[in-house]
């Protein structure tokens, strides 16, 4: 008699384990949670993502696009692009001398992790 309940013990011990799932965990929640992390430690990045932005063409592109499209920004970049006759750098500049926009395009890059990398990866970080 002993030897059943014990066997059935078993039996039912065995079974509660295989019914509980262990979630997964997914890469993009990683990546994104380590930027995250790499930002908070990181007191400069504001300045190190303005750098960056100064720098590559690419980064510059991308961001532009990004103001263009939100529609919260679309009129002031607008007057920019005008002012600037088409010049990247020049858009930048003056993107990067306004406060709003500014915030705007570092909010971008800080809350894209690819983005975000590709801009440590600029500056030499």
């Amino acid at each position: 008699m002993k030897k059943v309940l014990f066997f059935t013990f078993i039996m039912a011990f065995s079974a509660s384990l295989s019914a509980q799932t262990v979630p997964g965990i997914n890469t993009s929640d990683v990546k994104k949670s380590g930027m995250d992390a790499v930002s908070k430690e990181n007191p400069n990045m504001d300045a190190q993502i303005k750098d960056a932005l100064m720098k590559d063409e690419g980064l510059q592109k991308e961001t532009i696009d990004y103001l263009k499209s939100n529609p919260e920004t679309t009129k002031s970049l607008t007057n920019i692009a005008a002012e600037n006759k088409g010049s990247n750098q020049g858009i930048m500049k003056a993107i990067l001398g306004d406060k709003d926009l500014a915030s705007a395009a570092i909010d971008f890059i800080s809350k894209n992790p690819e983005l975000l990398s590709k801009a440590m990866k600029v500056i030499g970080m």
